[in-house]
């Protein structure tokens, strides 16, 4: 089975590195800053992931892409074949609703993937949340340093239900495919 594509996307110094290290198990410490030069890929295996009602293990590519804008040309390399779409972005940032929005519109409707097959990631340490114009998508508020467990946890359930998603899809295609050979 081929691994699930899931690009991590969001503004610049979002901090979707330290997500995606800390997602992977690829944790580097200290958490020093270095914005990432076009995209990084993370290849890891996630466990225990239920569909329906089984628990299987799954090859994850974290696409951990750069939010700045001189990477842009490169944005339909990293999208294609995408299963899954988290953006991440910080609450101390003054006005990311709009970059969200583009990337958005770019990885998750461009990809003609539904609301259900992304998640919103979010640093709010003050608690100052600002409201979203994404009230069709998950949001999961994140801190590596003080809720890490409750990161992976909301993880493997975007993963689950992702990937039962995807199996339900895979499964309706075929009914639909028999049915056409069965009318000829």
């Amino acid at each position: 089975m081929h691994a699930l594509k899931l690009v991590m996307i969001g503004p610049a110094g979002s901090g979707k590195t330290t997500i995606a290290n800390f997602l992977a198990d690829a944790t580097e410490i200290p958490y020093d800053y270095y914005p990432t030069e076009g995209v990084r890929i993370l290849e890891f295996e996630a466990n225990n992931i239920e569909v329906n009602n089984e628990l299987i293990l799954r090859d994850i590519e974290l696409w951990d892409c750069s939010g700045d804008y001189k990477f842009k040309n490169c944005w339909s390399a990293m999208r294609k074949g995408v299963h899954g779409v988290i953006l991440v972005y910080s609450a101390q940032m003054q006005d990311s609703s709009k970059e969200l929005k583009e990337f958005y519109d770019y990885f998750v409707a461009g990809s003609k993937l539904g609301p259900n097959s992304c998640v919103i990631l979010y640093f709010d340490p003050d608690n100052v949340t600002p409201t979203s114009s994404f009230l069709s998508v998950s949001h999961v508020k994140c801190n590596v340093d003080d809720g890490g467990d409750k990161l992976k946890t909301d993880f493997r359930l975007f993963l689950s239900a992702l990937m039962t998603k995807m199996q339900e899809d895979k499964e309706e295609k075929l009914i639909l495919s028999d049915n056409i050979l069965f009318a000829k």
